[in-house]
């Protein structure tokens, strides 16, 4: 099972839309996939139940217990033939509250916003999740989606003024669009979106669905610390 893990602890930041985004993209895969909603809000969920039968079928699951209890009781309850495990997390997440998560995961997304106060929120998770054991050690890899982005925006450039700081060239930049939320309210993602307007779109996603295909072929064991010495992410 691939497992991977969508946070940050700053709310608005799109994690459900990655979530929900990369849920279709491996269904329409043909992969076994299963949605693991941990955020009380249910958002992830509600989506999943919007979604029309016809569609390439996912699994759904809540796990805002894990936040409480063990988060070994929500992976039980994954179905046996589960290929792709996407763990949507709440924002506020602490430290003791988000450890747990990462040891469940092979992989860390990290969405963020081109607001400068939301950014600096980000900017201390991303502390955090340099500290984890997990990413110091490499076990667990590690990558930044720059969010609903407006090209050639001042909020954009300062963005990436920021994320030069922290990575390499390897931030994934989504840009700002409706048709997300379109999409949402009809329990649909942009990959069961065939339309001329969606592949612009699509296109965004293309790096980060090439980084997430590589880590998945990567046994745990031989990965390289992403951050001891500098970069939070790394190709």
């Amino acid at each position: 099972m691939f497992r991977i893990l969508i946070a940050n602890s700053k709310g608005g930041s799109g994690k459900t839309t990655v979530t929900t985004t990369l849920a279709g993209y491996y269904a329409r895969a043909g992969r076994r996939t299963c949605l693991l909603d941990c955020d009380p809000q249910g958002s992830s969920l509600d989506w999943h139940r919007l979604r029309a039968p016809g569609r390439p079928p996912l699994h759904a699951i809540a796990g805002h217990d894990a936040l409480h209890a063990s988060s070994a009781a929500s992976v039980l309850r994954l179905p046996r033939d589960t290929q792709v495990l996407l763990i949507d997390t709440p924002a506020g997440l602490r430290a003791h509250e988000f450890a747990p998560f990462a040891r469940q995961a092979d992989v860390l997304l990290v969405p963020l916003v081109p607001s400068p106060l939301d950014l600096r929120a980000t900017l201390g998770f991303l502390d955090l999740v340099r500290r984890l054991p997990e990413v110091r050690q490499g076990r667990l890899r590690v990558n930044l989606i720059a969010n609903r982005l407006r090209e050639r925006s001042v909020a954009a450039r300062e963005l990436d003024a920021t994320l030069q700081k922290l990575t390499q060239t390897c931030a994934i930049r989504v840009r700002d669009s409706q048709r997300y939320l379109h999409l949402a309210a009809a329990g649909l993602s942009l990959f069961d979106d065939d339309s001329a307007a969606a592949r612009p779109h699509r296109d965004d996603w293309t790096a980060l669905l090439n980084w997430l295909a590589l880590r998945e072929r990567e046994p745990r064991s031989d990965a390289v610390a992403a951050v001891a010495a500098g970069p939070l992410c790394n190709a």
